[in-house]
Formats: structure tokens, sequence, C-alpha cells
């Protein structure tokens, strides 16, 4: 005998936002119905996945800083336009994290909890990358106002650097939007 449950469409949406897969906002509840027995019948194909099994999105953030003020408001602020987002506040943490899914962006603090260690966390990182073939956007954020730390971030694979003045949230957030689909034409 087969049992009839319904779930709400908020639901089914939340159950693909725990799963790290991206679902539009949008999604009608006959294209979501459709992904729900992909998923059923073991289907991904509805979602781009590498050769390592990682499932991509371009809304998947990893956030790696040790001061939990800023991992919240940023959780919140990418959380708010859309994104899923996932926190870690140590190198140990941010690498496991990163290693249990694909993440379009890595926002990693440099001094997570030192120096060495945020560039030990990104030179880590970007071996990661390199190794799975992945298209991760790594984006360093650091309150020191040393110079010589950009330019090292960027010749050991930093896609971005921004140093957090003035406005750097905005400047995340625009940076961060400049790779989605309706940014890019």
């Amino acid at each position: 005998m087969t049992k009839t449950v319904e779930i709400s469409v908020d639901l089914l949406k939340e159950l693909f936002r725990v799963l790290n897969m991206d679902v539009p906002e949008n999604i009608s509840e006959e294209s979501l119905l459709e992904l729900v027995f992909k998923l059923k019948n073991k289907d991904i194909s509805a979602f781009e996945t590498t050769e390592n099994n990682f499932v991509t999105s371009t809304n998947n953030i990893l956030v790696i800083d040790d001061i939990g003020v800023v991992t919240y408001q940023l959780k919140i602020l990418l959380r708010n336009l859309g994104y899923n987002v996932s926190v870690a506040k140590d190198i140990f943490s941010g690498l496991n994290t990163f290693v249990k899914s694909n993440y379009s962006f890595i926002v990693m603090d440099l001094f997570v909890s030192t120096e060495q260690e945020g560039y030990t966390l990104l030179n880590e990182t970007k071996k990661i990358i390199t190794k799975n073939n992945l298209d991760t956007k790594i984006i360093v954020i650091t309150a020191s106002s040393k110079s010589e730390n950009k330019v090292k971030c960027l010749n050991m694979g930093a896609d971005y650097f921004i140093k957090k003045d003035v406005g750097w949230q905005d400047k995340l957030v625009e940076l961060i939007e400049s790779f989605q689909p309706s940014a890019l034409g």
C-alpha cells in the first residue's frame, strides 16, 4: 500500500538547500517535484557534477573566519541574497567543510587565527582546488594594512583580496554577484 504525503514547496526547497543543491527561488512546483523524483531515482543529472562527485552550485559559499561577528554578519547578508552559506571558525574545520562539498567561493580571513595559519589555509585550499580541477574562487579578507599581504596572497593563488575597511561587505557582495549568470550576460 502506497502512502501519500503532502510536502510544502518551501520544505522541499529547504531540503535541497540542506543538501547544498542549488534550486532557483522562483522554481515552479512542477519542476521542483521533477527534481525530487530524479533524486529518488538517484538521477542527479539535473545538477552539474564534477568527476569527484561534488555537487556544484554558483550559490555555495564557505566563510572561514575566527571572529564570530564577521561570520554571523556574512552568513545573514549572503543568505538574504539567496546564497547557501557554510561557516568555519578555524583552519581545520574550514578544510574539513571544504572537502565535503563544492563551493563556488571561499571567503577566508587571512588571520584565522594567525597570519601563518591563514597562509597555510590558502595554500591547502588551493591544492585541493587544483587537484580536483574545481572552479572555486578564493577571496581573502583582512583588516591588516600591510600591502605585502595582498601581493603574497595573490601570488599564492588567491583570486581576490579585500581589505576590511569601510564598505568591504559591499565590495564582497558586488564581487560575488558579478559571477552570477544574470551578471555575466
